[in-house]
């Protein structure tokens, strides 16, 4: 998308997990309506920000598979950084690789992401951006969790907040570093819903296989 009035904004696809609870396989290319679940995740970034996605990766073998996996998609893959763990190493190499003022940042084990999820977050920062106040980050809320895995990060605040954090700090703990703003998903309205089918993620076999049985055409 492209629209000179919307700040711009580069997706993040976090996939540096060892995918420790999904058995012996890499459940970024197990397949879910066909495509592997990292290549669902890259088609619904890709076509609501304004570059290619950077891929977050730990190992450069894991990099080869999942660009197999992506057969041909254009996206751009950066090693995690090492002096932090989890999702923060992958949100920390992204936000060093680019210049973007926003980073949109999902998991790739979110096969629902979707386009509408994603301007959702970005209709509410242009509305922020309106009333004058300044946010850091634009953060779904389902069932009273925040979603972390699923947000919109100002880089430059990013870069400060990932400073004062260390090896084996928690996603969560980078949010009270931030200025949130938080968007409500709501069965009820169709933004909010859109936000909540996104934040759906697998992280077993199960959950993948039960995912699938909500269509059986998945």
């Amino acid at each position: 998308m492209s629209d000179p009035d919307r700040p711009r904004v580069r997706g993040v696809v976090l996939a540096g997990g060892r995918s420790t609870r999904f058995g012996d396989a890499d459940k970024a290319v197990a397949t879910f309506e066909g495509r592997p679940l990292v290549a669902s995740v890259v088609d619904a970034v890709a076509a609501a920000t304004e570059e290619p996605p950077l891929l977050s990766v730990a190992t450069d073998d894991q990099a080869e598979r999942l660009r197999n996996a992506l057969d041909g998609r254009d996206v751009e893959p950066v090693r995690d950084d090492p002096s932090l763990s989890g999702p923060l190493a992958g949100l920390a190499a992204a936000a060093a690789a680019t210049d973007a003022q926003w980073l949109f940042a999902c998991a790739c084990d979110m096969p629902l992401v979707s386009p509408e999820g994603i301007d959702a977050l970005r209709t509410r920062l242009a509305e922020t951006d309106a009333s004058g106040a300044c946010v850091d980050a634009v953060v779904p809320v389902v069932d009273d969790y925040d979603q972390p895995l699923h947000a919109l990060y100002r880089r430059s605040a990013l870069d400060d907040a990932l400073d004062h954090l260390a090896p084996g700090d928690a996603l969560l703990t980078l949010l009270d570093g931030l200025a949130v703003e938080r968007v409500a998903g709501d069965a009820d309205d169709d933004a909010g819903a859109a936000l909540a089918e996104a934040t759906t993620n697998v992280n077993t076999r199960e959950e993948l296989a039960a995912l699938r049985e909500r269509d059986p055409t998945r």
